[in-house]
């Protein structure tokens, strides 16, 4: 196995338990902990993990009302506007795209009101020229991960023509 396969590996044990401890990732992997810390070390540094969180359940803390919000902005405002929009603390997700929209964002809200308000806020940035918002009625998948594809000896599988490049 190489240290892409084991990368691989890696990633995925913490995508199941980002609270295992190098020794458990180590006895998981069939490897040292000296090995496991130097991986997981190299990863950090390239920005691969980015770090560790929990996974919250906002719902349970009062925030059950998802908005997804389409924006068409003027082009020479799309920094801007994408810059104001990413400090918004509701807004969990702010995406520049393609097609007859700009920018997509995702927020979680208490209730209505708290909604509208932050429309209406988005509305009156300086080069938005309309925007368009579904209100989600049932998520059936959210904060997942990308299942990495390994073969039965560990290695990543696919072209891996990206891959390359990235682990």
């Amino acid at each position: 196995m190489t240290y892409r396969g084991l990368d691989v590996r890696l990633i995925r044990a913490l995508q199941e338990d980002g609270r295992r401890s190098l020794r458990q990732l180590a006895n998981l992997l069939g490897v040292s902990t000296s090995t496991v810390s130097k991986r997981l070390e190299d990863l950090r540094e390239r920005g691969v993990v980015k770090g560790f969180r929990p996974v919250i359940d906002y719902a349970r803390l009062g925030y059950g009302l998802i908005a997804v919000t389409k924006i068409k902005a003027r082009g020479d405002a799309l920094p801007s506007i994408v810059e104001a929009l990413a400090a918004e603390r509701n807004l969990t997700h702010v995406y520049e795209i393609t097609g007859e929209f700009d920018v997509l964002v995702i927020g979680r809200f208490r209730n209505e009101r708290e909604m509208n308000r932050e429309i209406k806020r988005m509305l009156s940035l300086p080069g938005i020229e309309g925007t368009n918002t579904s209100v989600v009625l049932s998520a059936a998948k959210e904060d997942g991960d990308v299942e990495l594809l390994c073969d039965g000896a560990g290695e990543p599988t696919g072209d891996g023509a990206e891959a390359e490049t990235s682990l």
